[in-house]
């Protein structure tokens, strides 16, 4: 059967499908020669083979500065589409696969998540103030929610401190049922179906709680002339359920900032209707994700069997190629850059030095000087600008000069200009080659 299947395919359906096939090991070449970027950008997280680590020491380097060094220097126009494709076919491959990394590698738990909601009220029997409920994220991933009351009647007459009810939830607790749900029933879900089903049973849950031990209270007051008593616990049982359902609606609002967010989507909300929509640090954002899903294909051709002719897969790799491609330009773009300023630096010193001496160092048609590099050191190359320390001695009637600048680049690399020059006379040569120690205090120091 197979085999007349085949026979039946047209020879270019044929070609097409071994091409396609192709974009697998074209993806890890491609991560090989990121890795070999990150390499030279990072040299002092490079170990020997028999102590390295992976590539996670890089990456983590590379995602702390991507913001300030990287960013600038690609145009996420060029591959927008490329990347909406990867995330698309990446969800449905997880959800439907390996829903066991749905949370890790779409969503993000927010450590300092804590919200609140709040109401005035008032009740028969002198009864008034203010009820809050607080939502936070206490521990790891323990949230805790309180019933807070301001009024003072009320709390010495039942007794109670201002938190009136709590309860915790696991947050881990509720992704793991709804993760193994998703695996007993394979399929593949919404964009933001992990989402929303967290957030209904996360509110149900507090719900429940809070409500069932407000009742237990309300019950517990078996004498006489608790009725308008009674009637504020019953208040409070109210005011949990509309200010749950508030907090969820915030949680699932996408014009809120996942700040205000315990849970939320990777990069951003409904990423795959955002296309020409997106903010710069949304942006940012996209490209991280990217990088760190990319490193889970990776793991998935070092770990798993991929079949090259699944055509889920082939899509996936295929723009995940592509989007890895344009970055990896882009680095190999700023090392050349990085050399060039750097070779430029000296150069630039010696130019100016010579069009305009400084007073401490008589260069002049009469005394020419000699310039030797002793170090050059890239500090800075951003969207701003760059900055290049640049170490030199300076010869010139027979004192040497020892000279620490930095060399700075507009936000278009022109217009360079020597900054913060320190010069020390550093000794003093005869003519018959004895050497004066004078002029050896004051060394200044590297740089700014």
């Amino acid at each position: 059967m197979e085999e007349q299947e085949q026979n039946k395919r047209h020879t270019y359906d044929n070609w097409r499908i071994v091409t396609e096939a192709d974009f697998v090991t074209l993806f890890i070449k491609t991560w090989f020669s990121f890795v070999a970027t990150l390499r030279e950008l990072y040299p002092d997280r490079a170990k020997p083979y028999y102590e390295a680590t992976g590539d996670k020491p890089y990456l983590s380097q590379y995602r702390k500065e991507f913001a300030d060094n990287y960013y600038f220097l690609l145009k996420y126009s060029d591959i927008e589409q490329e990347l909406i494709r990867t995330y698309r076919r990446g969800l449905k491959m997880t959800s439907e696969k390996y829903p066991r990394f749905l949370v890790d590698d779409f969503h993000r738990i927010n450590p300092a998540f804590k919200e609140s909601y709040v109401e005035d009220y008032g009740a028969p029997g002198g009864y008034s103030g203010k009820l809050r409920l607080v939502v936070r994220l206490s521990k790891d991933t323990a949230a805790k929610a309180d019933i807070i009351s301001t009024d003072k009647h009320f709390l010495s007459k039942v007794k109670e401190s201002n938190v009136i009810s709590s309860t915790t939830v696991q947050v881990d607790d509720i992704l793991r049922l709804i993760i193994q749900n998703i695996e007993e029933n394979p399929r593949e879900i919404a964009e933001t179906g992990l989402l929303i089903t967290f957030y209904q049973f996360f509110f149900r849950i507090i719900a429940s709680d809070l409500v069932a031990a407000l009742e237990e209270k309300k019950n517990a007051l078996t004498g006489k002339g608790n009725k308008q008593v009674k009637q504020v616990y019953s208040l409070m049982q109210s005011f949990c359920m509309r200010a749950l359902e508030a907090l969820k609606a915030q949680c699932l609002d996408p014009e809120i900032s996942e700040d205000h967010k315990l849970l939320f989507q990777l990069p951003t909300y409904e990423y795959t209707q955002s296309f020409g929509n997106l903010s710069g640090v949304e942006e940012q954002r996209a490209y991280l994700w990217f990088i760190t899903f990319a490193y889970r294909l990776r793991n998935a051709l070092f770990h798993e069997i991929i079949d090259p002719l699944d055509v889920s897969w082939q899509i996936i790799f295929k723009n995940a190629y592509l989007v890895l491609k344009h970055v990896v330009e882009a680095n190999v773009g700023r090392l050349k850059l990085c050399e060039l300023l750097k070779e430029s630096a000296p150069k630039v010193v010696e130019s100016d030095f010579r069009n305009a001496p400084p007073p401490e160092i008589p260069i002049s048609e009469d005394y020419q000087a000699s310039f030797i590099t002793e170090r050059v050191e890239l500090l800075q190359y951003t969207k701003d600008g760059a900055k290049v320390f640049v170490e030199m001695t300076i010869i010139c009637k027979g004192i040497r000069y020892r000279v620490k600048c930095n060399v700075r680049w507009n936000e278009k690399l022109k217009n360079e200009t020597v900054k913060n020059v320190q010069i020390a006379k550093l000794d003093i040569t005869n003519l018959d080659g004895e050497v004066s120690t004078e002029g050896k205090d004051g060394q200044p120091t590297e740089n700014e």
